[in-house]
């Protein structure tokens, strides 16, 4: 076993039961159609869940935001995320949120056969909801970021669609919004490199996967638009400058934003009720309608 593994679940129980207190003190936003709990591979896993969110009364198909959570790629679930799902939903979206078996249980490439197995379903089953085909966005916090960008890679390439053994999900991503996220977990920094040896496992050193923990080595000139945003407080603010570096290296539109406020890490997803929060969503939904794909 990983010698450190035991401290970083301690690390992710205490953060469990912050999670707890934050979402026992936030109160869910209203007018908004939850639809809770649905199984994406039906195998009874808590971690194979989805989560469908929209405003009530909607008549017209609305674009989609399919929203990864974060959590140091070993914890959460898709509720930490609920509340920022729905004030999402509020500016005019269907949001799914989807869950994802977590590293310590499984491997980082299980994990991304999870998410393309949620894209899977959403790409079947989603008309029959109020769902735009045509204009689907991908978000992902912290870890959730990397995921995003991982995700974004392997939809665009079939050699690394073939190296995890999972399909084209169906659909392409108009833009991506990686909000605080990690980008390189290969290079010299222990708060990342702590990671490798639960994601790869004991022969990580030899992983095919390895290459996939730095985005920088996966990203391609055709990605989709990204908007990316950190904070003063942001632990993962080098992170966040270092994706911007390789969007602007590869030419590819982004939107960066650095808040400069003491503001924590995911400031927008763990209180999208504050100031800074809604002013950070808003820019988000903002972004991606302006990618939308005009209706002929």
């Amino acid at each position: 076993m990983y010698i450190l593994k035991p401290i970083l679940d301690k690390n992710w129980e205490n953060t469990g039961k912050m999670d707890a207190k934050r979402i026992a003190s936030q109160t869910e936003p209203e007018g908004l159609v939850k639809i809770l709990d649905i199984p994406y591979i039906d195998d009874g896993e808590k971690a194979h869940l989805l989560d469908i969110y929209y405003p009530e009364g909607t008549t017209e198909k609305l674009p989609v935001i399919i929203d990864i959570h974060g959590g140091g790629w070993m914890y959460g679930y898709k509720e930490i995320n609920k509340n920022f799902c729905l004030k999402l939903a509020e500016k005019g979206f269907l949001v799914a949120s989807i869950n994802y078996r977590l590293a310590g249980d499984v491997l980082f490439d299980d994990q991304i056969r999870d998410i393309f197995s949620a894209l899977k379903w959403l790409n079947e089953n989603l008309k029959e909801y109020p769902a735009d085909m045509d204009n689907i966005f991908l978000a992902g916090d912290s870890a959730g970021g990397h995921f995003s960008c991982v995700t974004t890679a392997v939809n665009l390439n079939k050699d690394m669609q073939e190296d995890f053994g999972v399909p084209y999900c169906g659909f392409d991503f108009n833009a991506v919004a990686a909000i605080c996220p990690a980008v390189d977990l290969l290079s010299p920094n222990f708060l990342m490199n702590v990671n490798v040896p639960v994601l790869l496992g004991d022969k990580w050193r030899k992983s095919k996967f390895k290459k996939y923990l730095d985005v920088n080595r996966i990203i391609s000139k055709d990605f989709p638009p990204f908007y990316v945003n950190t904070a003063r407080n942001d632990f993962l603010k080098k992170q966040c400058y270092k994706l911007k570096d390789i969007l602007e290296r590869n030419n590819i539109e982004h939107k960066f934003h650095d808040f400069d406020k003491p503001l924590s890490h995911v400031f927008n997803v763990v209180d999208p009720f504050s100031k800074y929060g809604d002013m950070a969503n808003t820019e988000i939904a903002e972004f991606f309608k302006a990618r939308m794909k005009t209706k002929v």
